[in-house]
């Protein structure tokens, strides 16, 4: 009996706090998602690093530690991917929104990659910047973005 009437009592503040929680409020009582109302508006400045041997894992690096120095505030996530070849050397891609924005191969036996690296952090910077102003220029009143 006593169990019961100590959980009538308990009950009504978990269910609050539960409900708290659905409706989006930490425990402080802010909000969880972003002022433009999604969570993933927060997360951004990633590079994802998706490639197999040390050349790419390199350029990956180089390519972060340029872009962490130089665009601190950049607001957009790349991936870097890899395709070794015996005969051509690597194949390393990132992509911006699925979007291949940077393209090379390069030699495992290349002295330079972190001069590589640091010309397609510039390049990719201008890209990203050209992609966001012809998206806020191009209407898209009658279609989603998506279904372009």
């Amino acid at each position: 009996m006593k169990t019961l009437l100590l959980l009538f009592i308990l009950m009504p503040p978990l269910l609050l706090s539960a409900q708290e929680v659905t409706e989006g409020k930490d425990v402080n009582g802010g909000t969880l998602e972003s002022e433009s109302g999604r969570l993933e508006d927060e997360i951004s400045g990633f590079n994802i690093d998706q490639t197999i041997t040390r050349t790419g894992h390199d350029f990956a690096r180089y390519m972060s530690e340029y872009r962490n120095l130089h665009y601190p505030d950049s607001g957009y996530n790349l991936t870097i991917r890899e395709r070794p070849s015996a005969r051509w050397g690597n194949l390393i891609w990132v992509t911006y929104n699925n979007d291949v924005v940077f393209r090379r191969f390069i030699s495992p036996s290349t002295n330079d990659i972190q001069r590589l690296a640091e010309e397609a952090s510039q390049h990719i910077h201008e890209i990203v910047l050209q992609e966001k102003v012809r998206n806020a220029l191009t209407d898209h009143y009658d279609l989603g973005k998506d279904e372009f």
